[in-house]
């Protein structure tokens, strides 16, 4: 566990085969080398999918929030207009 990264099963594993003097073949230093990057692909695979649903939720949150603005602004410039013609339907009734 170097540089505050987290030990895989399959580096442990290695590394209590090596501190205990055992060697292996290059066949099965191979096959560890590709258990790896199986394990780092699908890690990887996964954070990607997570990233991404959090991302549309985030999208989806910043448009509902336009929509919402939006119709503020509609009410807000209705409630105008219609104090607006109160105003003027008074001042020629006048």
């Amino acid at each position: 566990m170097s540089n505050d990264k987290q030990q895989t099963s399959l580096d442990y594993f290695l590394d209590s085969f090596i501190k205990n003097g055992v060697s292996l073949s290059p066949f099965y230093l191979g096959k560890f080398r590709e258990a790896k990057e199986m394990y780092n692909d699908e890690m990887e695979a996964v954070i990607i999918k997570h990233c991404a649903e959090i991302g549309t939720s985030n999208a989806s949150a910043y448009l509902d929030g336009y929509k919402q603005g939006y119709h503020r602004a509609i009410e807000n410039a209705k409630y105008q207009i219609n104090k607006w013609i109160d105003k003027e339907l008074k001042i020629t009734q006048q």
